[in-house]
This record gives structure tokens, sequence and C-alpha cells, in this order.
């Protein structure tokens, strides 16, 4: 991503990378964000393997998600994408990137950044 902002955590096993571009002609927007990590799967979730919700939240809506699957017992590196058309910032400052445990949004945390101010493209 070109222009991107990068916001490393306060865990130095995440960092968070996104930058929003708009079409000036087309009258388009949208936000892009990647986001890396590492993490080992210690609960079998299913199939022998741990699991890990990765999520962009924009005013309140989770606005992207993906599941991303980790064998037990490994530590993967994880590389993320996500995004969603529009501008964000609407009515809240910046976004919000959230990973937690299992497949649902309501599992434990394990890495949170809000706000994250995405580079403008």
């Amino acid at each position: 991503m070109a222009d991107e902002a990068i916001t490393p955590s306060s865990n130095a096993a995440w960092n968070v990378a996104g930058v929003q571009t708009a079409s000036a002609t087309a009258g388009r927007a949208r936000v892009e964000v990647l986001v890396r990590g590492r993490y080992t799967g210690t609960v079998d979730r299913g199939n022998g393997v741990d699991q890990l919700r990765v999520a962009v939240w924009d005013d309140g809506q989770e606005m992207d998600f993906k599941v991303v699957d980790i064998a037990l017992g490994t530590t993967a590196s994880l590389s993320v994408r996500l995004g969603f058309d529009g501008r964000y910032a609407e009515v809240a400052e910046g976004i919000g990137i959230v990973v937690t445990t299992g497949s649902d949004a309501g599992g434990e945390h394990v890495f949170h950044l809000d706000p994250f101010f995405p580079a403008k493209g």
C-alpha cells in the first residue's frame, strides 16, 4: 500500500497499515487495511486448528472480517487484508482493528487498536 499509515501496537507481535483512497471523478472512496501478527494455536476449535477473527470497525459497525485457522502447536505469521467502501470517521474519529479468538466477534481480545488512522491516498 503506497502512502500507508503504519501503527505499531503495544504488543510488538502485531502491526497495522492502511490507506483511504478517494476518486474525485467517480466520487468513490475505499479504506484498505493490512493487519500483520504472530499467533500460536493452542485451543482446538475443531479439526485440530485454533482460530482468530480479524476485523475492522467504523462508527460502531463491523465493516469487514476474516477468520484465520492456525494449526495447533504452531506459531503462524499472519497477514490479513480487510477493506470497505466509503470514508471512515463519519461519526467517530479513526477506525478500530480487533483480533479475537475463535470465529465470533465476541471472543477474547488478542489485539485491539482504536483509533487507527489510515493514510489519505
